[in-house]
């Protein structure tokens, strides 16, 4: 069902093209929007989403889309109001010419849960490089086999701290496995992932823009300041301070935007619905 090609009412440019923050080796993303075949939304057959295999090229369901959007999911809202169209189809020009009814305070609350978990990643990530952890055995915990070959912990706390310790060496593989070459670098230059912690500032400042504003600007412009961030301007302890302030910051901004505190979801949902049925139904009486 090849609909995310021959069906889109909307493609634009995604990623750090799209912010303004790339490098000569950044990937050309890009997301859409398509409106499936009729059999996909009145039959048996189903289409949420495509991507392809690197993840750089998305498409959505109009009505995914929607849903995701009125959640307040950054990338999709980011998805209407970038500046880097690439195509857009009148349907798709009626879905951006109502994009503010998808803004309210929740989503700048997603911004910022978007970037503590930048945040979290970052902290992992410069633990394992700086302190990489040992491979936990039984005895570390007071803990041997029985006859039976079974693990016997002198207690229950005993077994959850061996349990969550062998969870951190199981992801640690993994990182260390899969590990960006290019990232790996950056952790070797600067102490840590300078590209997470650029993407954390953005989202960061995007939710307080969101908040004060109204505004959604995509493409930053702070991009000057941001590609200092990826440059290592911030010693590690001041760029977690810095952070885990604006953080709080977001916190008190929420209480007094001037945005609505969910989205119109009304709203949404009639546009939804019409843009469906002039896509199957033009011109119907």
């Amino acid at each position: 069902m090849n609909c995310w090609e021959d069906q889109l009412i909307l493609r634009v440019l995604a990623g750090s093209r799209a912010y303004g923050l790339d490098t000569p080796g950044s990937d050309e993303d890009s997301r859409g929007i398509c409106i499936p075949p009729k059999e996909a939304l009145l039959g048996l057959q189903t289409f949420e989403q495509y991507q392809d295999d690197k993840g750089d090229h998305v498409v959505f369901s109009l009505v995914k889309f929607v849903k995701l959007a009125l959640e307040g999911n950054p990338n999709l809202i980011e998805t209407l109001f970038t500046e880097d169209v690439l195509m857009v189809s009148p349907l798709g020009e009626r879905l951006l010419a109502q994009r503010q009814i998808f803004l309210s305070r929740r989503v700048a609350e997603r911004f910022g849960h978007y970037a503590l978990s930048q945040l979290r990643r970052l902290e992992n990530h410069h633990r394992w490089w700086a302190q990489p952890p040992i491979e936990p055995t039984l005895a570390d915990f007071g803990a041997g086999l029985n006859a039976r070959g079974s693990a016997t912990f002198p207690s229950k706390e005993a077994r959850l701290a061996f349990d969550k310790a062998q969870k951190n060496w199981t992801h640690f593989l993994r990182w260390k496995r899969e590990r960006n070459t290019a990232r790996a670098e950056l952790e070797q230059r600067y102490g840590y992932d300078t590209k997470h912690a650029m993407h954390l500032c953005r989202l960061l400042k995007m939710g307080e823009e969101i908040l004060t504003t109204g505004q959604v600007l995509v493409r930053r412009p702070d991009s000057d300041w941001l590609r200092q961030v990826r440059q290592g301007a911030f010693p590690y302890e001041e760029l977690l301070e810095w952070a885990r302030s604006r953080e709080q910051g977001l916190k008190t901004l929420r209480e007094s935007s001037p945005l609505p505190e969910e989205p119109d979801r009304c709203a949404a949902e009639t546009l939804l619905i019409s843009l469906l049925e002039d896509h199957f139904w033009p011109g119907r009486a």
